[in-house]
This record gives C-alpha cells, structure tokens and sequence, in this order.
C-alpha cells in the first residue's frame, strides 16, 4: 500500500506535456518578475544592479538562491533578527540609566 502511494508521488508517473511546460514557464516569469522588482528597489547602485539582474537572469536556480541573503531590507526585518551593534547596546544602557 506504501509503495503503491509513493510511486504515484514520483518522477517517473509524472505526466510530462506542454500544459505542465506552460505552467512552470509562467511560475517563472512570475519568480522572475518578483525578483527584478525586488533587485531595483534595493539601495544599489548601478553596477550592483546589473550584476544581480544578471546572475539571476543567466542562473536560474543558483542566481535566485545566491540574491536571497541580499533580498532582505535591515529596516523590514523583526528587531531579533536585526544584529546588535555597539551603538544600539550603549543607546540601551543610556536609557536604561535615565529611566533609573
């Protein structure tokens, strides 16, 4: 019963034609469009623009996972996730002691 359910879940059964073709073109081309949108709002300059547009573009699979550590905005981030600086630690001390 196991392997009768596993194997209906496999590459192999899958049924390979051009409406699955079309439908993975448009999941990436919609992948895509997210990324170049997201890769023109970020603070880079020109060069760095050029250079993610293209290593996502000529790398379909790498270039997306290769930009996603750079995808994410400090200011969007959740503060725990944020790294703590020197400053931020000496701003928490010196409130810390005004409140006290």
């Amino acid at each position: 019963m196991m392997s009768h359910l596993l194997n209906r879940f496999s590459l192999q059964a899958a049924k390979w034609n051009g409406s699955v073709a079309l439908a993975l073109m448009v999941i990436w081309i919609a992948v895509l469009g997210c990324i170049l949108s997201s890769i023109l709002t970020q603070p880079f300059d020109r060069q760095q623009r050029i250079f993610w547009v293209a290593i996502v573009v000529l790398l379909p699979g790498i270039g997306v996972l290769a930009y996603l550590p750079f995808a994410f905005r400090k200011e969007e981030l959740p503060h725990i996730f944020q790294r703590k600086t020197k400053h931020s630690k000496r701003r928490k001390q010196s409130t810390a002691e005004s409140d006290a």
